[in-house]
């Protein structure tokens, strides 16, 4: 097998990971439910990811998705990793999947900044701008959001109010050409530079009761 270059993968193959969350999603939307477990739900996105990813339907590229990366550091595992083909496996992109409210809650969030039972770091961005999740050789990661109550709209007002209180010389959350897609741009906390959020928010209010 081929050997890659140290490079930012996730610029590289943005298209095409940004292609296959689009279309698993598309596919999977209508059985996710509000009432399973969020690892469940990912579950469901992962086995379409990779479907979508190995058998080369949106890109010429082989990208293998898998459910909780575990991470050398032991500061966490991701939800969902994107990886190429390759020798090493190379991780390329990584999701964090997130309930809108938090688990047991009607409206509190851990989107942006949150501290777990253990008061370990536990929001979603916050998570990526200490390199507790993803790593700064990729400047791209996603976030994938379970709405169980509210709009869209009330969250996308809601997260970007968080977003200016706790980091205000992040940017906010940015409506793309695809519904209820967003990206943002935030800085490292311990390192040079910015990295970019992708968002895909999926609204399962309305979706059937098991």
């Amino acid at each position: 097998m081929m050997h890659f270059d140290h490079i930012d993968y996730s610029h590289k193959y943005l298209e095409d990971i940004l292609g296959i969350i689009r279309k698993g999603i598309l596919q999977k939307q209508a059985v996710l439910n509000k009432n399973r477990r969020e690892g469940l739900n990912s579950q469901s996105l992962v086995d379409a990811f990779n479907i979508i990813g190995t058998t080369c339907v949106v890109s010429t590229t082989w990208i293998g998705v898998q459910k909780e990366h575990e991470r050398i550091d032991n500061k966490g595992k991701e939800d969902i990793y994107f990886y190429l083909n390759d020798d090493d496996y190379t991780r390329i992109f990584f999701v964090e999947a997130k309930r809108l409210p938090k688990y047991k809650s009607t409206y509190e969030e851990e989107y942006v900044i949150g501290k777990s039972s253990t008061g370990n770091p536990s929001g979603g961005i916050q998570r990526y701008k200490l390199e507790n999740h993803g790593t700064y050789k990729l400047r791209h990661n996603g976030i994938i959001a379970y709405i169980e109550n509210k709009s869209p709209k009330e969250w996308y007002s809601l997260i970007n109010k968080k977003i200016t209180s706790e980091y205000p010389h992040d940017s906010l959350l940015l409506s793309t050409n695809f519904a209820n897609e967003y990206t943002s741009t935030h800085h490292y906390h311990n390192q040079i530079g910015t990295f970019l959020m992708h968002h895909f928010w999926i609204d399962l209010t309305k979706n059937n009761i098991d």
